[in-house]
């Protein structure tokens, strides 16, 4: 691997631990905007930010990815408002967000029934699963049942991890060993759990599976993927006027060429909502 690939591989994998700003309590510009709200004239997002292309830090330590630039255009849209990030594993995301550290909460953040009872969230694209390996696939994985009795990193709190465990009573009933799920709080420390062989496979998102995927140069490939289909969104308390200025931005944002740019510019047209 060339250096370079190296240094880019290097920060993604201690991406998740980066120290950002602290909060900054949120509001709108001027008096168009949903009343109720502070006039700080600051838009903080909590992210997990270890989630590239959707998510992260680049070599410069700036935030970028898709769902950056879908932040930062849902804060235009509200009247200019500046960006802020708060950095939460993903697994804190949601209870960052009630505890008011933050206005919202974005990065591969599912749209899924339990998630609504608790915050409202406004979808602007689709992702699905993923479940990476060696290159060449030494253990021959091609669904999830032949994970049975391997190591399997997960992060806490996604998708994946409820998935695998419910693919674990699956091979239970069957009589076959299940997996051993290991789980950890970033992507970020799961890829480098793997990458380093200390677990078997990796599961994650099929867009941050492609993208870690590049930039170890290709010493890995995806064995199961593109399965668990389901849109993903931005992350609002209840009950407060922010939460419907939001689902009228995603809106439009999803409606206008600014977003076919957008998912061009990241290669997910694919995921397009």
């Amino acid at each position: 691997m060339s250096a370079k690939k190296i240094t880019r591989f290097r920060l993604a994998a201690v991406c998740a631990g980066v120290s950002m700003l602290l909060h900054v309590g949120l509001t709108l510009a001027d008096e168009a905007q949903p009343a109720g709200l502070l006039k700080s004239g600051t838009l903080t997002y909590c992210a997990s930010m270890d989630a590239p292309p959707l998510a992260f830090y680049d070599e410069q330590q700036q935030p970028q990815g898709f769902s950056i630039d879908v932040a930062r255009d849902v804060a235009k849209q509200m009247g200019n408002l500046k960006v802020d990030w708060h950095v939460v594993p993903f697994s804190g995301l949601i209870p960052a967000l009630k505890a008011h550290q933050c206005d919202l909460i974005i990065g591969q953040l599912f749209d899924k029934p339990e998630r609504r009872e608790i915050i409202d969230i406004h979808d602007y694209m689709y992702s699905s699963q993923s479940i990476m390996v060696p290159r060449g696939n030494p253990r021959k994985v091609h669904s999830l049942d032949d994970l049975a009795g391997q190591k399997v990193a997960v992060i806490n709190g996604s998708t994946m991890r409820s998935l695998l465990e419910k693919e674990n009573d699956k091979l239970t009933a069957a009589h076959k060993p299940p997996m051993n799920i290991v789980v950890y709080n970033t992507d970020a420390d799961a890829f480098q759990a793997f990458r380093l062989q200390q677990v078997d496979s990796y599961g994650t998102t099929a867009e941050s599976a492609a993208q870690f995927q590049k930039v170890s140069g290709d010493m890995f490939e995806q064995a199961v993927t593109g399965f668990a289909r389901m849109a993903t969104g931005i992350g609002a308390r209840k009950d407060e006027p922010l939460s419907g200025a939001v689902a009228k931005a995603t809106t439009e944002l999803t409606k206008s060429d600014r977003y076919t740019q957008m998912l061009a510019k990241w290669q997910l047209q694919n995921e397009r909502y």
